[in-house]
């Protein structure tokens, strides 16, 4: 059979879903091996899916912004006659074997192949930046590979549109050089509300965000902690990695302090499954950063944080950080998180309440320091006060729980000095 259907594959994690980004491939367009076909959205990350073989592409699954199944048709493939060489994607003629079954089905006879999708060629960061500025990706000409529009020639469309509009006169002036008075403005008119549709990261960051305030039931405590040895020792460490080419912020000595006191609270580094009735406490530490990027909310993960030292948690953040912002974070890199961190702090808050992240048992929210007037020996004194709030499954955990957990945390954080006999390495993780 030459014509094969190609399933979504599960592509992280056991999840059940993806959603349609771009299709890069247009029906009818020749598919080299390996070369990437559609680009698909799960709640982990976005993934380009590649062609299991050569061919021509005969039929989309879905459109752009659906969502499609594992296991379901995602493309059709023609596998019969020669494709040429594609950049060393793949090799010239279609091979004779079909690809592996796990990867293809038999193509249904029913299953009909849906007219071609015709969307402008452009990346999710180059489509909301023509949404920011008002432009048509219709009307744009692409000069990336295959016609496809880059940023540039979207602010390009935005420049030309803006110098290609008439100058509004302010004011008349009179044969007298004397100014008028400027007409009246005319009426402001009734625009019409801009309905678009939930999709991309704002959908997913949607959808784990009901799942979580739905199905968890949370406890929150909130409390304000004396940051000043905290901050001396910020500048200190600060200072002693100034030449290792280390950014050190506020938020790897978060870290070290969480993990410091999962270690102790195993409770809060544990997921339930209700259905089955089983609670699973993690051998692991993996403590998620809440990132904002300019496509919504993404969560690396910082793997057994519990065993490394400050300065190698401050160099894992500053490369994640690097790979959300260049949207190049692997499934590795958003899997297996057992505790996050929100610091919620670094875009000037002060205090807030996190949501859990399912399936994980406990979130903790840091806001900004800021001096505060406290009470010190029966006098008013100034003092950084750093604001905390820790969320957590409350199935799991009772409210002398939380308080004795928040409680640790704050001992790291007023006295972090307790840090270097938190233990690090394997034999004191036993």
């Amino acid at each position: 059979m030459a014509e094969f259907d190609f399933l979504m594959p599960d592509v992280g994690e056991g999840l059940s879903e993806a959603e349609i980004v771009e299709w890069i491939v247009a029906v009818g367009d020749l598919v080299a091996e390996d070369q990437p076909v559609v680009v698909v959205q799960t709640d982990k990350a976005v993934v380009d899916i590649p062609a299991p073989a050569a061919g021509r592409l005969v039929a989309q699954a879905a459109a752009v912004g659906e969502i499609v199944l594992i296991g379901s048709t995602l493309f059709r493939i023609d596998a019969a006659g020669a494709v040429p060489d594609l950049g060393g994607h793949g090799p010239a003629t279609v091979p004779a074997t079909t690809p592996a079954p796990s990867m293809v089905q038999a193509v249904a006879p029913a299953l009909t192949a849906p007219a071609p999708i015709l969307k402008p060629k452009a990346t999710p960061a180059t489509r909301k930046r023509a949404l920011d500025l008002g432009v048509v990706l219709a009307a744009v000409a692409g000069s990336g590979p295959g016609g496809r529009i880059t940023t540039a020639d979207v602010e390009t469309a935005a420049a030309d549109a803006r110098t290609s509009q008439p100058a509004v006169a302010t004011g008349a002036t009179s044969t007298t050089g004397r100014r008028s008075s400027p007409a009246a403005a005319p009426p402001r008119p009734v625009g019409a509300d801009r309905v678009e549709p939930l999709r991309g990261t704002r959908r997913q960051i949607a959808r784990a965000m009901t799942e979580s305030w739905t199905t968890i039931p949370h406890v929150t405590e909130m409390r304000e902690v004396d940051a000043t040895e905290l901050i001396r020792a910020h500048r200190s460490l600060r200072d002693h990695l100034a030449g290792r080419d280390v950014k050190l912020t506020l938020l790897p000595l978060f870290v070290a302090a969480s993990a410091a006191a999962l270690r102790e609270h195993p409770n809060f580094n544990a997921s339930l499954d209700y259905d089955n009735e089983l609670i699973t406490y993690r051998a692991r530490c993996n403590i998620g950063i809440a990132m904002s990027t300019d496509e919504g909310l993404v969560v690396p993960v910082i793997h057994d944080a519990d065993l490394l030292s400050i300065e190698e948690i401050a160099q894992r953040i500053d490369a994640l950080t690097t790979a959300a912002r260049a949207r190049a974070l692997t499934l590795d890199q958003l899997s297996g998180g057992t505790f996050t961190i929100s610091n919620y702090g670094s875009y000037g808050t002060w205090m807030g309440t996190p949501i859990i992240r399912p399936p994980e048992a406990a979130i903790v929210g840091f806001g900004r320091a800021r001096d505060t007037v406290v009470a010190h020996e029966g006098q008013p004194i100034v003092r950084p006060t750093l604001p905390l709030a820790v969320s957590a499954d409350h199935r799991l955990n009772d409210g002398h729980h939380l308080g004795a957990f928040v409680s640790t945390i704050e001992r790291y954080l007023t006295n972090p000095v307790l840090l270097l006999a938190a233990g690090r390495g394997p034999e004191s993780a036993r």
